[in-house]
């Protein structure tokens, strides 16, 4: 058994980051804000924003095969590349998604013979096991930082009083997004001040986003502050 003393963890070590927003809205260039070395895994092909970053290197997943592109990737990075970076970014889970959906669709089209091929339940209880366990297996490399990003919906919820209020929350199956978002150490909601551009992460959870900050009392950052700040100031964070 190997213990580990808490006197000797870093906050801002090896951390688990899901930022999420529109589409077009300002995620995957926030990652340039990374500080050192960064690998992005490019699965919505929308990297060309990171056009002339002398610190990012980009690798592109087959979205034409996610579930395969996915393992021999990451397996890839883990045994040869982990030590030449200090960042990974998985850029976009919500895109994941929908290419995990769309390959067993056409796997369903090719089999029925039909015109429109259409997932089976099966698919998405596999893919409810898989994409947890993908981000257990990536928040497991040691050594680096890891972000992931996603687009933006909204949720209604329904309290036990009988108020209902809708919730923006990341772009990723219902069945699995509270497993998702509990694997992170910070979930920040992209906004952009309608006035001035500036954008920014929500970090404190609400009831119109959710939104969470573990690593430091930050409720709010600008984007290239995000990461450079974090496990900063702690003073009066709760758990």
């Amino acid at each position: 058994m190997k213990i580990q003393h808490a006197k000797d963890i870093k906050r801002a070590q090896d951390f688990s980051v899901l930022i999420y927003a529109q589409p077009g809205t300002g995620k995957t260039s926030t990652l340039k804000y990374l500080p050192g070395k960064t690998l992005v895994i490019d699965v919505d092909r929308t990297t060309n924003v990171l056009a002339g970053q002398a610190n990012i290197d980009i690798v592109y997943l087959d979205i034409k095969h996610p579930l395969e592109g996915a393992r021999s990737l990451l397996a890839d990075i883990h045994d040869n590349e982990l030590g030449n970076y200090d960042n990974v970014a998985f850029d976009n889970l919500s895109e994941f998604e929908q290419a995990w959906l769309g390959e067993k669709a056409n796997e369903a089209k090719t089999k029925s013979g039909a015109e429109m091929g259409i997932p089976q339940m099966g698919d998405y209880n596999q893919y409810g096991f898989y994409l947890p366990d993908m981000i257990r297996y990536i928040n497991s490399w040691k050594g680096v930082n890891k972000v992931f990003t996603a687009w933006e919906t909204t949720r209604k919820i329904d309290t036990p009083s009988g108020q209902a209020y809708n919730q923006f929350i990341p772009q990723i199956r219902e069945k699995v997004i509270t497993n998702v978002m509990g694997l992170m150490n910070v979930v920040g909601r992209m906004v952009v001040s309608d006035k001035t551009g500036v954008r920014g992460f929500i970090l404190k959870p609400s009831n119109s986003a959710f939104a969470k900050n573990q690593l430091d009392s930050r409720e709010f950052a600008l984007a290239e502050d995000l990461f450079t700040k974090i496990g900063g100031d702690v003073s009066g964070k709760s758990d």
